[in-house]
């Protein structure tokens, strides 16, 4: 898985998202993101089964800004535990609904001088 991870993670150097199904391996590269300093600047959640509804879930969705009105994610997103944390955090509230999930990540070095 690492080196799948490690792979996921040139993707996001790149500027480009990568999705990581199911929520189990979003957990691992979740820690794997924050061990290397990365920290997730904009998350998408999809139900892809079960649950309720299938389709994109956008209470579970987050966005890191550095505008107004996104200062609370701003400064999540500063700091790559923090940041983990939070999105440990959302893979369980989605999983306490059910259902299957696909998530749309996309995740960078913070700002060293924010």
């Amino acid at each position: 898985m690492r080196e799948e991870f490690e792979e996921m993670l040139e993707q996001l150097e790149a500027g480009k998202f990568v999705y990581v199904e199911p929520s189990s391996v979003m957990l691992e590269f979740n820690e794997f993101m924050a061990s290397r300093g990365y920290s997730v600047a904009r998350l998408e959640v999809v139900r892809v089964r079960g649950g309720s509804r299938t389709g994109r879930t956008f209470e579970f969705d987050f966005l890191a800004n550095a505008g107004p009105d996104y200062e609370k994610e701003w400064q999540i997103f500063l700091d790559p535990q923090r940041s983990a944390a939070n999105i440990r955090d959302i893979v369980q509230r989605a999983l306490s609904e059910g259902g299957e999930y696909q998530y749309l990540v996309w995740a960078e070095l913070p700002p060293s001088d924010a």
